[in-house]
């Protein structure tokens, strides 16, 4: 596939942790993930808006408060 050449100013520590989280270095492949996860989540996030559940309870709030990472 095509690759299209970005230029990017990014956050340095989102950047870190980012390449902390996934063990990738490459800036390239970070983004690549990020757009892909971020295409995903929009376009559950419409479907979703589209087709309403009414039985469903509405929005649910996780409890995260266990989970062991740390929140930036």
């Amino acid at each position: 596939m095509p690759k299209a050449k970005v230029s990017a100013t990014v956050s340095p520590d989102r950047l870190a942790r980012a390449r902390e989280v996934t063990g990738t270095n490459s800036v390239s492949d970070l983004l690549e993930e990020a757009l892909a996860a971020l295409i995903e989540r929009e376009l559950e996030r419409r479907w979703l808006d589209a087709h309403p559940d009414e039985e469903l309870p509405g929005e649910v709030v996780p409890d995260l408060s266990a989970v062991p990472w740390d929140e930036e």
